[in-house]
């Protein structure tokens, strides 16, 4: 009990450091405009950064009580993301149309296709491989999926046609590399590539699906605001998942015991109310370098947690893997980031 102490200490004592630094930097970036706005921009920032950092808590803490429900309950992965999507959207759309009124609304058919594409994209698939995947692998492993989203965004700007500069072709290399460390692929005793199994690449293709959301679901943010955009997109998560269990002749499993109500409960209030929305939030104040930058601490949250109270062991070689995926994205922030994008 006392090592998992002084190791969760450790972590949160970096991610601090971390925060002092981002802060910093979000101030002196202000600088140069007249006092009014420069009031009002480091207001925006400060708030944009409240919410990244509610989500990147929210969703460290996800992945081992995820990881608690899979092994000790008796509900399938699709039947966890199903009612952990149908007891958030009520109070997701609530509040929407609460703030919003009529605007909550998505606006034409353009933005009924968004919500609910994005909803496939970034809620159904993201979470059924999510938790396909903590089913065989570690909450350690199953957080690297926020360490992929940046590489993977990366890899998506590419395609569409952005050359990367070598700031960041090195970050990408180290975050890969860091990666694998953690996934126990690569130790000090050498590779092990048996190690990595369906459940990683379950996890991989959670965080692409997750990067593809970030990137088309921007401009939807802005144009419908953050609150209705999350409500929707959680709503049409649920549906989707209830079709496809519907289509394989399966009805989604409820909880049942006491620690599944529990666990679905907290997955619903916060790794999906306050984390979604508090990603959403942050696009109007952060850059997409920046914002994408935060995929890279919940692994320490995720590491902190497991060990205090699930009693998970972090090797050495993982904690070096988490610090490397860390420089990673220290050098991609000094470098010409995705915000040029």
């Amino acid at each position: 009990m006392r090592s998992s102490l002084n190791q969760t200490q450790l972590v949160w004592g970096i991610m601090a450091a971390i925060a002092r630094h981002l802060h910093g930097a979000a101030r002196a970036g202000a600088g140069a405009a007249p006092s009014d706005l420069r009031r009002l921009a480091a207001s925006r920032k400060r708030i944009a950064w409240a919410w990244a950092w509610a989500a990147v808590v929210c969703w460290g803490v996800m992945f081992p009580v995820g990881d608690l429900l899979l092994k000790r309950g008796n509900m399938p992965p699709a039947s966890v993301g199903f009612f952990r999507y149908l007891a958030a959207s009520p109070i997701l759309l609530g509040a929407a149309f609460a703030s919003c009124g009529r605007a909550a609304w998505p606006r034409g058919i353009r933005g009924w296709i968004a919500v609910a594409a994005l909803g496939l994209i970034g809620s159904a698939a993201m979470a059924q491989l999510l938790f396909m995947a903590q089913e065989t692998v570690a909450s350690v492993n199953a957080s690297l999926l926020e360490a992929y989203v940046p590489m993977q965004v990366l890899m998506l700007s590419f395609l569409a046609g952005r050359r990367p500069c070598a700031r960041e072709a090195v970050s990408v290399a180290l975050g890969f590399a860091g990666s694998l460390l953690v996934l126990r692929a690569v130790d000090g005793a050498g590779t092990n590539l048996g190690a990595l199994g369906a459940g990683d690449a379950f996890v991989f293709l959670s965080g692409l699906c997750w990067a593809v959301y970030t990137a088309l679901g921007r401009d939807a943010v802005r144009s419908m605001g953050p609150l209705p955009f999350t409500a929707w997109t959680v709503f049409f998560g649920a549906a989707w998942l209830l079709v496809f269990q519907l289509a394989r002749g399966h009805a989604p499993t409820p909880p049942g015991s006491a620690l599944e109500i529990w666990c679905i409960s907290f997955l619903a209030v916060f790794p999906t109310c306050v984390a979604f929305l508090g990603w959403n939030e942050a696009h109007k104040g952060m850059s997409l370098e920046s914002l994408s930058f935060m995929e890279y601490l919940p692994p320490l949250v995720a590491a902190a947690s497991g060990a205090v109270f699930f009693g998970e062991q972090i090797t050495a070689w993982q904690w070096f893997g988490i610090f490397v995926v860390i420089a990673s994205a220290m050098i991609r922030r000094h470098g010409a980031g995705l915000a040029a994008s």
